[in-house]
């Protein structure tokens, strides 16, 4: 089954053949064969008959062409009798157009092996998270998974610390082929959808960019995530969080691990806990959260995040932000107060960040609202009117 799978990968990236010369220190990357249990094959069910890579699975019945000879698969069964004794030579590819299913119920048909080898390269990993100290776990960021695309070259580096530079995406999917689990290496160059570059200098800066991205629905605000972690508490796992299926309907999933819950976040497909959850503080000590309201008071508990007093105002702002508007549109531009300094912030995102850099930053009214649903527009103009207007909103 293991050669099965490192003759498959090849034969799927043949087609690219020609367009990955732009793989440097290619001496760098590992022989395929020596990573017969590699990332792919873990993902295989064969209990289930399950033929996985990646983010979603391959749908069966599917066939194959070994030597030029169709194989139609239907379960585990059926590939082992298919490669019982065959050399290892022997030319394998799938025979497509193929079906893939993703694990929101949507699926995709693949035209051909260049197009299957992009879909399993954009797949956000669903492991190596929890062996951050090694580096950010590398995909194609490009707009199929993201608001942003890879600037090229880019460089990569294995578990043992090798180095491998892509110079395209043809040779970071190549790349992936050989071995699934690589990791970005810092500075990371991005465009954003306006063609702009944005430079992460680090793991943290690269995690905060994608939840900028329409589309990503963190459940309160960036800045308070880290790898695994709240603001500074850990996740205490498992953990239910909400999502929206295939069909759009909200559901609740379990997030077993940490591994998990980076995956989750990245892909932008949770919108909220499912409470009560719990947090693990700096000393070990565990506390039970049964409400967005307790999570945000906990957080600003935190120090270095809000200073006393700023929890409405950031409540304010975020909620705005992450939750659709249905109550309430904050009328920017909006100036927030930075250690005696007018700062004058445009979307909800800045005013969270600005609120985030000191201690004593403070909301300057008075700020307009609008209500969407009658078009009124009113004027806050302290912190008693924020808290009425979100009481009014619940």
């Amino acid at each position: 089954m293991f050669l099965f799978l490192s003759m498959v990968l090849l034969s799927v990236f043949s087609c690219t053949k020609d367009d990955v010369d732009g793989i440097n220190d290619i001496d760098a990357i590992i022989e395929v064969e020596e990573y017969s249990s590699n990332v792919l094959v873990a993902q295989l069910n064969s209990d289930e008959d399950d033929f996985e890579l990646g983010c979603f699975s391959i749908e069966t019945p599917f066939q194959l062409t070994i030597d030029g000879n169709v194989v139609t698969i239907e379960t585990v069964e059926d590939i082992e009798a298919a490669f019982d004794g065959l050399d290892e030579d022997s030319a394998v590819d799938f025979v497509y157009p193929l079906t893939i299913n993703y694990e929101d119920g949507s699926t995709a048909e693949v035209a051909d092996g260049e197009a299957l080898g992009e879909a399993f390269a954009t797949c956000i990993p669903d492991g190596g998270w929890s062996d951050i100290e090694n580096g950010f776990p590398a995909y194609v960021i490009n707009e199929e998974n993201s608001c942003y695309n890879l600037v090229y070259p880019v460089s990569l580096t294995d578990l043992d610390g090798e180095i491998v530079t892509v110079a395209d995406e043809a040779a970071f999917i190549e790349a992936l082929s050989t071995n699934p689990l690589l990791f970005f290496t810092f500075p990371l160059t991005l465009t954003n959808a306006a063609g702009e570059e944005v430079t992460a200098e680090d793991d943290e800066e690269l995690f905060g960019l994608f939840f900028d991205c329409e589309g990503t629905h963190p459940p309160c605000d960036s800045v308070a995530f880290g790898f695994g972690t709240i603001a500074c508490y850990d996740v205490v796992f498992p953990i239910n969080m909400l999502t929206i299926d295939a069909n759009g309907n909200e559901v609740t999933i379990t997030i077993e691990d940490e591994d998990g819950f980076n995956s989750a976040l990245l892909e932008g497909i949770v919108i909220g806990f499912a409470y009560p959850l719990t947090l693990s503080d700096e000393e070990g000590n565990q506390l039970t959260i049964n409400s967005e309201e307790e999570l945000g008071e906990a957080i600003f508990e935190c120090d270095g995040f809000v200073g006393p007093g700023n929890f409405e105002s950031l409540r304010f702002i975020a909620e705005q932000g992450h939750m659709g508007g249905n109550c309430y549109l904050i009328n920017y531009p909006i100036t927030i107060n930075v250690d005696g300094t007018a700062a004058v912030v445009n979307t909800p995102e800045e005013s969270v960040e600005t609120f985030f850099s000191s201690e004593a930053a403070e909301l300057v009214f008075p700020i307009e609202v609008t209500l969407p649903a009658t078009g009124d527009v009113l004027t806050l103009n302290s912190i008693d009117d924020i808290s009425s207007l979100l009481e009014d909103c619940e």
